[in-house]
């Protein structure tokens, strides 16, 4: 599937479906979900359209990675 990058202002944004993609092995539902439940930033242009900037998404993605140290159980 092809991401599609949108431009505001110079700044990339992505709709549920295009960061789905960019993440990759993932559905826009799991982005609706992490906006809701995990705190995943974005922008609300209108009541119905939500954008996520690439740069929130790097970040929050980078947030959430668990070190995984050996021996662990």
């Amino acid at each position: 599937m092809e991401t599609r990058l949108n431009n505001l202002a110079g700044v990339e944004i992505f709709d549920d479906n295009s960061a789905a993609a960019y993440v990759g092995g993932i559905k826009a539902r799991a982005i609706r979900d992490w906006r809701t439940r995990r705190g995943l930033p974005f922008l609300r242009i209108t009541a119905k359209v939500i954008r996520i900037r690439k740069a929130d998404l790097d970040k929050w993605l980078a947030r959430q990675q668990v070190a995984i140290t050996k021996g662990a159980q």
